[in-house]
């Protein structure tokens, strides 16, 4: 596969990915009965399996590795983070005044690993 089109069909994913995570999260709130839905219980896993099998094959592809690239390894980390805040957010926070702010964490962290692919650097702000 080309190097360019794997590329863009990751960030693609990754917009995709976040405006989904956004719209569960606004849902949550505004909709909750909506969340059982079966599309949007399985799209996130496929988007981001997706997402994550792309991510890994660039990596090979231009023999990256998170040990030798600090900014790699800064994408893995907020990666972990989202997830870890992504769950506790939408799962665990019922009815919290922290519900929102974990939330607002969770979406941050997609954003920090954008700027960071766009920068090569750990802090890009």
């Amino acid at each position: 596969m080309d190097y360019q089109v794997l590329k863009h069909a990751h960030a693609g994913l990754a917009y995709l990915s976040v405006t989904l995570f956004a719209t569960r999260a606004v849902l949550s709130y505004t909709r909750p009965a909506l969340l059982q839905a079966r599309a949007l219980k399985i799209a996130p896993h496929v988007i981001d399996t997706g997402l994550l099998a792309a991510a890994i094959t660039l990596a090979v592809m231009a023999g990256l590795s998170p040990h030798n690239q600090p900014w790699l390894a800064a994408k893995i980390a907020a990666l972990l983070a989202y997830i870890a805040l992504g769950t506790i957010g939408l799962k665990k926070l019922h009815g919290s005044p922290w519900r929102a702010v974990v939330l607002a964490a969770a979406v941050a962290m997609p954003i920090y690993m954008i700027a960071v692919a766009k920068t090569k650097l750990v802090w890009p702000f």
